[in-house]
């Protein structure tokens, strides 16, 4: 577990960008087995991680993209919309992480100079 977790993306987000490339040279089987892997890997392993690092919300991301590759002219509209709508909740919850971050800093300093006062 220790070796996934020193890898330079999670490992939902390689497989995910696996599957998009290989959606791209028309290897829609392999490209699928990948969405598969990376879309299992997202559920069980890397959105658990969501909260300690900026890293795990690729993922989504990267699902936007590897799905219309994949299914090309038939690509569902109402998943592609429900990928774009989830990525974009992940995004908004990294946000929201990082301004409670901004803030309780922002506190904390602001009692650090009360209390020199």
């Amino acid at each position: 577990m220790k070796r996934l977790q020193n890898l330079p993306l999670p490992l939902s987000a390689i497989a995910l960008l696996t599957a998009f490339v290989l959606g791209n040279f028309d290897y829609q089987t392999a490209g699928w087995a990948f969405f598969g892997i990376g879309i299992v890997a997202w559920a069980r392993l890397d959105a658990k991680q969501l909260l300690k690092s900026d890293r795990y919300g690729f993922s989504p991301a990267i699902a936007v993209l590897a799905y219309p590759a994949l299914a090309g002219a038939q690509a569902n509209v109402a998943i592609t919309f429900a990928l774009a709508l989830h990525a974009l909740l992940v995004f908004l919850i990294l946000m929201s992480r990082h301004l409670s971050e901004d803030i309780a800093q922002a506190f904390s300093q602001k009692q650090g100079i009360s209390q020199r006062i």
